[in-house]
């Protein structure tokens, strides 16, 4: 199994569908995940938690849970770790008022 395939919250295999966070500011948009979405609800509510880019967004963060695909090289690294979704339309699960 690639390293690609796992949650970077817990090292979880990646089922069918993954879950992936944006401030709410950009539900029109297509999002770009660096890092991946990740495995399960609890992770992606602890990565807006605790991570500085959804605490610091000044937006409630919405979640959505997507079908998981292969992944892509945002930063030029040569790693396929970061997922990109286009969020346009989509209903989220839930969303989160950061602090």
């Amino acid at each position: 199994m690639r390293t690609a395939d796992l949650c970077q919250v817990c090292g979880t295999p990646r089922m069918d569908t993954v879950y992936m966070l944006a401030p709410v500011d950009q539900v029109n948009t297509m999002v770009e995940m660096y890092g991946g979405a990740v495995c399960s609800l609890r992770c992606a509510r602890l990565t807006a938690a605790v991570c500085p880019h959804y605490t610091a967004a000044g937006s409630p963060i919405a979640i959505y849970a997507v079908p998981r695909h292969e992944r892509v090289d945002l930063v030029g690294c040569d790693l396929d770790n970061d997922d990109e979704y286009d969020v346009d339309g989509l209903e989220s699960v839930c969303v989160l008022t950061t602090c």
